[in-house]
C-alpha cells in the first residue's frame, strides 16, 4: 500500500520532516509543498535519500520558486499544482506532516 507523505513545513523549524522520514516505506513517495520546499537542501532528507534511493520525492515548483528554493539534484521531481491531483490518485493513501 503506497502512501504519499505531504510535508508542508521546513525541517529547519519543525520536526515533521524527521518524523516522516522515520515512518516512510520504500514504496512511499514524498511531496514537498509550502514551506516544505525549504527541505530541498535539508541534510537529513539528502542523507535519507542516499540510503533509500528508491524513494520518490516531488516538490511543487511554484511553491519552491516563491521561496527562492531550487534544486539541481535530479533526485527531486518538480511538479505543478495540477499534477498533485494525479499524484494523490497514484497512491493508496496520504498523510500531511505540518
Amino acid at each position: 500500500m503506497a502512501m504519499l507523505h505531504i510535508i508542508r513545513s521546513s525541517g529547519y523549524s519543525s520536526n515533521a520532516l524527521a518524523q516522516c522520514l522515520d515512518m516512510v516505506l520504500p514504496q512511499d513517495s514524498i511531496l514537498l509543498m509550502d514551506d516544505g520546499c525549504y527541505n530541498l537542501s535539508q541534510k537529513l532528507l539528502l542523507d535519507t535519500l542516499e540510503k533509500k534511493p528508491e524513494l520518490s520525492v516531488y516538490f511543487i515548483s511554484l511553491h519552491a520558486d516563491a521561496r527562492a528554493q531550487f534544486s539541481t539534484n535530479n533526485i527531486f521531481i518538480a511538479i505543478t499544482l495540477t499534477e498533485v491531483v494525479a499524484l494523490l490518485f497514484k497512491h493508496d493513501n496520504s498523510i500531511t506532516w505540518s
